[in-house]
């Protein structure tokens, strides 16, 4: 950077319009010419310095001459200021004395070799004659001084400018170029990511084809490798990296995050996703391998807590969702009774202010948003394909499964090339129940308890104990209507005589029918499904008076089973009875409890994930009530007369054996 005077002569630009100093008037007060109009001002040298502080007056002496070596002089500065140890800087310090000792005095021999020769004794003094450097000649160091007062006193001007060295005329062709140019575009820039050489390979060709067709005096140069490797290092590299392997791998490696969430307390914005664990789960009874489990995982900001998760085999849904935030919300204060080997309690619980997901179907559900509005949560989405954007979820998701999964016999390795002749399935080792153990115990023994490195080297749980208070905690106003407001939303159901139906099955109770004489027969009603109980549903009254939970009219069935157990229930009925009722879901559940049973004595493989669904989630003791129910209304049916609507004489309900009842522990 040049360096400029408030002295006559001086040009400077300011709000738009150039200037230059004429005459100072009196002391202190300049007289202004203005370039473009020629009118003359005045301005107190105070005002000059103030317009230049704020940076409103910018010098523009030598302007022409700055402006032919800008872009060398910026290129320059740019490799100096990264490497000011260079042997270049260095050499330009050096020269930098000479010129400065010459700077005032006039350009004649005599006078120039007795500065040099001052400038030279003094930094040779303690060196001996053999390690003495050589005194620049009076003409060099004369050549030194005019292009440093030239480029205004830049000392980046004496740099050596090594780079305009040589021929800088293109030796090819204007054709060759465009014909390298096609074929960089149509080689090297696709998505099959072919090499240099097949560029190279592909523009000789064209090349030859082209000189084929021309005399022998018009013959083009065949491109080189080199050639093509400096066009293509032309290009820029987003461009390069977007046209080989894509816009969003290119945006996920030049990736800048401009605005950095900052947080200040705890609870003010979390983080959810799902991740599917790197490991083989087995069955607690029968120790056959059941499929690798998924994890939701919600994780506040500003402490790096850990507020909630759910495990479970069903694959990322609204349920899981909601499950997990059910688990951020409530304190875990029976996870040592649960758990008896957990040291450490788990603090971090309560409502967040603000909650950011990705653009998953589970996440953009009217269900989520009506439930987040009930607690005052704003749900923020994060750009598509941009997973840094929550990077904490994202980096908390591998951290445990490489502090869980990798390691433990049984797991199946996030790189393939990793796995060589290791077969997870057969080597699966860790039972579902001890997974939950694990995962816990991981988290409130282990990752609350670490130091982070983002915390300034704080445990989350210190962090979380120094940043929020008891009374601050955010909880939800009564944890009775959490399972109402985290169910599935369905609107504008509508209940006749009979209930309300849904997925096949009937909802009436008393209350219900209270409001159909109310409000009319038309009525049409809000709803809540909890998925992981069909065997009740809520409504939701008008003008936010509460809800009704309203049994299905089949307890024995609906109790206990899930959304997913239902649906599969029908499916078989269908397909195998030909038919679509309650007593058909009866007798396909216990079939199909069966069908689970004979898989697990088999040891079959195929099936394991969907069996781990059947025997997932926290009914144990509801399952095995609803299917002795449905054997002993099967058997009650089968002994009465045969009903027209069932579409058969003989129900084979003397074949239904009782149950496979599934022995997992599986608490949230």
């Amino acid at each position: 950077m040049a360096i400029a005077y408030f002295c006559k002569n001086t040009s400077f630009d300011m709000d738009g319009r150039e200037y230059q100093l004429t005459q100072e008037i009196t002391t202190g007060l300049w007289q202004v010419h203005e370039v473009r109009t020629g009118r003359i001002h005045e301005f107190s040298i105070q005002e000059l310095q103030q317009h230049y502080s704020e940076g409103k007056l910018v010098f523009m002496e030598d302007a022409e001459k700055s402006a032919k070596t800008k872009e060398a002089f910026k290129e320059k500065s740019k490799k100096i200021s990264h490497q000011t140890d260079s042997i270049e800087w260095e050499k330009a310090k050096i020269r930098r004395m000479y010129v400065k000792a010459v700077e005032h005095l006039p350009c004649t021999a005599a006078l120039m070799k007795a500065a040099i020769q001052e400038v030279w004794k003094k930094r040779n003094k303690d060196k001996s004659e053999a390690d003495a450097e050589i005194a620049p000649n009076w003409t060099t160091v004369s050549r030194w001084k005019k292009k440093y007062l030239t480029n205004g006193k830049d000392a980046f001007a004496l740099v050596d400018e090594h780079h305009h060295k040589g021929n800088r005329n293109d030796r090819y062709d204007e054709e060759v170029m465009h014909i390298v140019s096609d074929c960089i575009d149509k080689i090297y820039l696709q998505r099959e990511r072919k090499t240099i050489e097949d560029t190279t390979e592909e523009a000789v060709v064209m090349v030859t084809r082209e000189n084929k067709q021309r005399a022998r005096l018009e013959q083009l140069p065949v491109p080189t490798r080199r050639l093509v490797r400096r066009m293509i290092g032309l290009i820029p590299a987003f461009d390069r990296c977007a046209a080989r392997y894509g816009r969003i791998a290119a945006n996920r490696i030049y990736r800048s995050k401009l605005k950095h969430l900052v947080t200040k307390k705890a609870l003010e914005s979390a983080e959810i996703d799902h991740t599917k664990l790197d490991l083989f789960v087995i069955d607690d009874d029968s120790h056959i391998p059941l499929g690798r489990p998924w994890l939701t995982i919600c994780i506040d900001s500003h402490t790096r807590c850990i507020l909630g998760i759910y495990i479970g085999f069903e694959p990322p849904s609204y349920l899981t969702v909601g499950k997990c935030l059910k688990h951020a919300f409530l304190p875990k204060s029976d996870l040592q009774q649960q758990y008896p080997d957990i040291r450490n309690s788990w603090e971090a619980h309560g409502v967040m202010e603000q909650l950011f997901v990705d653009n998953g179907l589970e996440f953009h559900s009217i269900s989520l948003e009506k439930a987040c509005f009930a607690f005052g949560v704003e749900i923020i989405y994060t750009p598509r394909k941009q997973p840094w954007f929550k990077g904490k979820i994202e980096r908390f998701n591998r951290t445990l499964n490489e502090g869980i999964s990798h390691g433990i016999s049984g797991t199946t390795f996030s790189n393939i090339f990793e796995k060589d002749d290791y077969d997870p399935a057969k080597h699966a080792v860790v039972t579902l129940s001890s997974l939950r153990l694990i995962i816990h115990k991981w988290i409130a023994d282990y990752y609350h308890q670490k130091p982070h490195r983002s915390l300034d080297e704080q445990t989350p749980a210190i962090m979380w104990s120094s940043s929020v208070h008891t009374e601050d905690i955010a909880l939800a106003h009564n944890p009775a209507e959490m399972d109402v407001l985290l169910g599935k939303a369905v609107r504008d159901k509508r209940v006749t005589h009979k209930g309300i139906e849904i997925n096949n099955l009937l909802y009436n109770s008393p209350e219900l029918m209270q409001l159909r004489r109310k409000y009319g027969e038309e009525l049409t009603v809000e709803i809540r499904i909890d998925e992981s109980d069909i065997g009740h549903l809520y409504v939701i009254l008008k003008d936010h008076q509460g809800h009704i939970e309203v049994p299905a009219l089949d307890k024995d069935y609906a109790s206990g089973t899930t959304l997913w157990q239902h649906k599969i229930c029908r499916k078989y009925a269908k397909e195998n009875f030909n038919k679509v009722d309650v007593y058909s879901y009866a007798r396909a559940k216990t079939e199909i409890r069966e069908i689970v049973e004979n898989e697990l004595k088999l040891k079959r493989k195929k099936s394991n994930s969907k069996i781990a669904r059947h025997n997932d989630a926290n009914q144990q003791a509801a399952i095995k009530a609803a299917a002795k129910s449905a054997v002993n209304k099967a058997q009650k049916i089968g002994s009465k007369k045969p009903d027209k609507s069932l579409g058969s004489n003989k129900p084979a309900v003397a074949k239904i054996r009782p149950s496979y009842t599934p022995v997992i522990d599986q608490r949230a």
